[in-house]
């Protein structure tokens, strides 16, 4: 998985959105060869919005907490889209956690216990993932999860 920046052209300017993906081998319909392809995992939305720094550390945390799920060759994109799926039940919560609004880089150790916490959060997020929360009330659980 990594942090992918698209680059969109909106009239005469330019946004650039970050998201996590993966890349896969795939072909398409009617298209014999194989290409690498990215399937975006979860989407945290304009870049000027996001903590840079904070969400590649979030990339790798969701890497690291994400479902395992066995497959084999050629099964790659089926797996990519199931893990996919479950992770997008939880993107509300990891814009939140990106947000340059939310400030939680302040708020965090230096690695390595930084990945320990950001890991802890999102696995415990991807068991129960509650998709009613609004982004107020995320960004008040992660401020009383994380005060002294």
């Amino acid at each position: 998985m990594y942090l992918r920046r698209n680059k969109v052209r909106c009239g005469d300017s330019r946004r650039t959105y970050l998201s996590i993906a993966h890349n896969v081998w795939w072909s398409g319909e009617g298209n014999k060869k194989a290409q690498s392809r990215p399937i975006v995992i979860a989407s945290f939305g304009v870049e000027d919005k996001v903590d840079v720094d904070l969400a590649r550390d979030v990339v790798s945390a969701v890497e690291a907490s994400a479902p395992r799920l066995a497959f084999r060759r050629g099964e790659g994109k089926a797996a990519t889209v199931r893990v996919a799926q479950e992770v997008r039940k939880i993107e509300p919560f990891l814009k939140v956690l990106v947000s340059r609004k939310l400030g939680l880089a302040q708020h965090l150790p230096p690695h390595p216990q930084r990945a320990e916490i950001l890991e802890a959060l999102i696995r415990d997020r991807l068991a129960d993932p509650d998709t009613s929360m609004r982004e107020e009330e995320i960004m008040t659980s992660l401020r009383n999860r994380l005060s002294p």
